[in-house]
């Protein structure tokens, strides 16, 4: 025994000498087992009540309590705050870190301490035994038998066995220690207590049976919380049976989010984010329903290709509503993960960029971020000022407020419009992007100028152009993406250009051909342009894969169906954007954009001429041309036609709406 650990006893003898019982009104503790060991900590000021008597003695704790509790029984000086997830304006942040400053609490490995998580019986031994460490106070034991220690680390036995040694900790009558079990504050009071009281003379009574009535209260499912900066969540005293209570108990409160079993499931309306995280798949479906009976489009959850990152719109316990391409969806539960804006780790955003709109993608896993360049930053971008946007239209300030919209031209420019470049000017851009790239010094294209398979393709791409009506820019910009500039494995080994028939849970699998040209060939005949095949459909008006001949968006266009990116498109319209700054804006606003505001509209051949096909949804890109005209009473857009048949069509404009571009 050292001085340190006298001079601690003799002044908690001082606060209760003989523990005056507060007895004098009855309370919630009055008659339990452990009652004189929490009226003397009661009394030290170790512990605080909740007024009117209550002092829950069965209410489960929490890491950050214990640590807190043991601060002030041993009146341990202040620490500097070393925890990302302890901020200062935490009430218990003193405790937690002058508990840290003695050696007494550690962090886990990511260098989090995990405050609201319940403590364990291991756990209190632990952090008793430091404490005894820090008072100096040492003894001989010997290892504990109990049968449920195996598997815990040498620190834990040890701990144990010292604890129990010096009887503040015991075991149960089966010979069990429980290591694993949470522990109330009244077991928190008792440990604390003997630990105090240990002094090598008298033996401290051992721990008691559980009180058999009233029953340990457990903490319910259901608690409400708020969020802090560094994600930190401090939990109201009160838990709930079910998400409707502590739905209700939220509002009336002010608090922020509902958790179950300390997981967010219920936030205010559009104040966080949404993760797709399944427990095992790599991809998502994302539902236009609410009972996941229809599955419009999905989304990555792989680490390969990442976890999608959707605007969170509100939740119950059957489903969870998100935004994603300018669309509400509804995800299960299960799929997901909510963050609340404030407390994110990181979030996606735009940057302007010397005029290039630049999408900064956060990793939600690696806590990293990569960046593409999407297309033409909107004129009411500042430059180096972040944005918000979940369809690259619309976009937000850090504030919240909207700034402006604008839409990139190619990401919803028809695949059926001619492209003005001829088969030599994108061989050209093809030798020049290839050039550039192999000056990077990069291994991913050393020797591009001569391995990649986009050399010599401009031939094919117009071909393909003129035969299949499919723009030869965007058959090149997707190659560009999928094959990393005809240098990824897929194209060096199987001349695939464009990940056919590769998915997110083979990605190392995949369809091989004969030539690039036949992979060009593959891609408008087995997929793009077929009508019968399972596989194709994208640009057949109304087949099940078709909701628009652009790029697009996870709500309309080929990235619908196409890709689980669910910003291939924004991909794709930058890759086009670049081929055609580089080869002389001839492309850029040749047709003027629009979407269809209306469902079921009709595009004819002439006005009030035979219908063509029938777009069945609103929100489908199309490419005008020409300025409207009147005829028989109503005013007619002309377009350029999705049927293979026709080249143009006519409808309504007053079922279109103009898309404003960024310029």
């Amino acid at each position: 025994m050292q001085k340190k650990f006298f001079a601690v006893i003799m002044s908690l003898i001082l606060l209760f000498p003989l523990l005056s019982p507060l007895n004098a009104k009855a309370d919630d503790i009055t008659g339990i087992t452990l009652e004189k060991e929490m009226r003397a900590m009661i009394e030290a000021g170790v512990m605080q009540g909740y007024g009117n008597g209550v002092y829950k003695p069965n209410q489960q704790i929490t890491r950050a309590e214990f640590a807190t509790f043991i601060s002030r029984a041993l009146k341990l000086p202040e620490g500097p705050s070393v925890f990302p997830d302890v901020p200062t304006s935490s009430s218990l942040s003193y405790g937690v870190n002058a508990a840290a400053a003695a050696k007494i609490v550690n962090g886990y490995t990511d260098g989090r301490f995990n405050p609201q998580s319940l403590i364990t019986r291991k756990d209190m031994a632990l952090m008793i035994n430091n404490a005894l460490n820090y008072l100096n106070v040492d003894t001989t034991f010997s290892q504990s038998s109990f049968s449920d220690l195996e598997g815990l680390s040498s620190a834990h036995k040890n701990a144990i066995s010292k604890s129990v040694a010096l009887n503040i900790i015991s075991g149960f009558p089966d010979n069990t220690f429980r290591p694993n079990e949470q522990a109330t504050r009244a077991h928190a009071a008792a440990f604390i207590y003997r630990m105090l009281h240990v002094d090598g003379g008298g033996t401290p009574p051992p721990e008691p049976k559980p009180d058999p009535d009233p029953e340990p209260e457990p903490v319910k499912p259901y608690q409400v919380a708020n969020i802090d900066s560094t994600g930190t969540l401090t939990y109201a005293s009160t838990s709930y049976d079910s998400f409707e209570e502590a739905k209700r108990a939220m509002t009336s409160q002010g608090n922020e989010l509902v958790t179950f079993n300390q997981k967010v499931i219920y936030m205010k309306e559009n104040s966080g984010l949404v993760y797709a995280k399944p427990k095992s798949a790599a991809t998502v479906n994302l539902y236009t329903d609410s009972l996941f009976k229809t599955a419009k489009t999905y989304v990555s959850s792989s680490a390969t290709y990442g976890t999608t990152e959707l605007k969170y719109v509100t939740s119950t316990e059957q489903y969870v509503q998100v935004n994603i391409g300018g669309e509400d969806y509804y995800m299960k539960p299960s799929d997901t993960v909510l963050v609340p804006f404030e407390g994110a780790k990181g979030r996606s955003y735009y940057k302007n960029v010397n005029g290039a709109l630049y999408h900064y993608l956060y990793n939600y896993d690696t806590n990293k971020y990569a960046s593409y360049n999407a297309g033409v930053a909107p004129s009411f971008m500042s430059s180096n000022q972040k944005y918000y946007s979940f369809d690259n239209a619309n976009f937000y300030n850090e504030q919240g407020n909207k700034v402006g919209t604008a839409y990139q031209y190619f990401q919803f420019l028809s695949a059926r419009t001619t492209s003005n470049y001829t088969a030599a000017e994108l061989d050209s851009y093809i030798v020049k992007v290839l050039a550039e790239k192999e000056a990077t010094g990069s291994a991913s294209y050393k020797d591009a100028t001569k391995k990649s398979k986009l050399i010599g393709l401009g031939a094919t791409l117009k071909k393909v152009e003129a035969e299949k009506r499919i723009n030869a820019l965007m058959i090149l910009a997707m190659a560009n993406h999928e094959s990393n500039y005809g240098m990824s494995q897929h194209a060096q080994t199987n001349n695939n250009l464009f990940g056919i028939a590769v998915y997110d849970s083979t990605p190392g699998q995949g369809a091989a051909f004969a030539s690039p040209a036949e992979s060009v060939y593959a891609l408008a005949d087995l997929y793009l342009n077929a009508n019968t095949d399972w596989r194709g459909g994208y640009l057949i008006p109304n087949t099940w894969r078709s909701y628009g001949s652009a790029p697009g968006t996870k709500a309309n266009g080929i990235n619908v169906k196409y890709a689980s990116d669910a910003w291939w498109g924004s991909k794709v319209g930058g890759h086009m954007h670049r081929i055609d700054q580089a080869l002389g804006r001839k492309d850029f606003n040749k047709y003027q954009i629009g979407q269809t505001n209306t469902e079921e509209l009709n595009v004819r051949a002439t006005p009030n001429g035979t219908i063509q096909y029938q777009y069945k949804l609103k929100g489908m890109p199309v490419a005008y041309i020409g300025n409207a005209t009147t005829s028989a009473g109503t005013t007619w857009q002309k377009i350029v036609s999705d049927d293979l048949k026709y080249q143009e069509g006519y409808t309504s404009s007053r079922y279109l709406t103009t898309l404003p571009i960024a310029k």
